[in-house]
């Protein structure tokens, strides 16, 4: 278990809210929890200078979305950029959607280093209150509909003043 520390960020209350469905370009890469804060920025940076690179416009922030998470061992992950409808696809890229549906939504202000917590609260809140995500337990470990971290700043941006929205789908 990590020690507890205090968040020095700020969070919102979760909300309920409705998504459409969103076009999305994306990288997909198995990682470690160990590797995630190293590799996971590289990948989306690569997806963002591709997109660039054929002159494609984001129709949001860009994301981290988590498809199979295993703590312990291998997380399957997918790193990209909302796109517009029928965008075309650049070599190295998939295009893919993030599903329509409900979700839970809340904001984190601050480093994101902060991110487990603010999960774990999230998660341990959902529990409480009787809410489900859409997931399944495999093997490999738990396969999310949709799990996501939206980036609404980032690189550019000192860490301790990234805004960092969390998305989980919830089962119907």
């Amino acid at each position: 278990m990590m020690p507890a520390r205090d968040l020095k960020g700020r969070i919102t209350l979760p909300r309920r809210a409705d998504f459409p469905a969103q076009a999305v370009l994306l990288r997909r890469a198995d990682l470690t929890m160990a590797t995630i804060d190293s590799q996971g920025g590289l990948i989306l940076s690569e997806v963002l200078a591709t997109l660039a690179q054929h002159g494609i416009t984001e129709t949001g922030p860009a994301f981290f979305r988590y498809d199979v998470i295993d703590m312990e061992g291998t997380m399957q992950m997918s790193f990209g950029a909302q796109v517009a409808p029928g965008t075309p696809t650049p070599p190295g890229l998939i295009a893919d959607i993030v599903p329509a549906g409900r979700y839970f939504t809340l904001t984190h202000h601050g480093h994101p280093d902060e991110l487990y917590d603010v999960m774990v609260m999230l998660n341990s809140w959902a529990d409480t209150r009787g809410h489900v995500w859409d997931r399944e337990m495999t093997q490999q470990g738990d396969r999310f509909a949709a799990r996501l971290e939206f980036y609404h700043n980032g690189p550019e941006t000192p860490p301790d003043d990234w805004t960092t929205e969390v998305r989980i789908r919830l089962a119907d």
